[in-house]
């Protein structure tokens, strides 16, 4: 089974910030924590099998697609042998 790396960009890496603050600040540190491991989690899952998610929704470009998890959204693209992690945003 081929692998793939996955590479978090710097605009998701500050939506993941602003998603542990946002968590912190209404709920508390442990609780927001335990949200970015389980995103992380899910992000370094992508080394497998990245196209199983749908293609984007938001992102008209080829190779890009979604994943949802818990109401969150991480936008990623899917190159030859890696991910890239374009956004994370709360869908409304």
């Amino acid at each position: 089974m081929k692998r793939y790396t996955v590479y978090i960009e710097p605009e998701a890496g500050r939506d993941l910030q602003k998603i542990y603050d946002f968590i912190a600040r209404n709920d508390s540190s442990v609780k927001a924590e335990r949200f970015i491991r389980r995103l992380q989690h899910a992000i370094n899952g992508l080394s497998y099998m990245p196209e199983r998610f749908r293609k984007s929704f938001y992102i008209e470009e080829e190779g890009v697609h979604d994943m949802v998890i818990r109401g969150y959204t991480i936008c990623y693209y899917v190159g030859e042998e890696s991910v890239h992690i374009l956004t994370v945003f709360r869908q409304k």
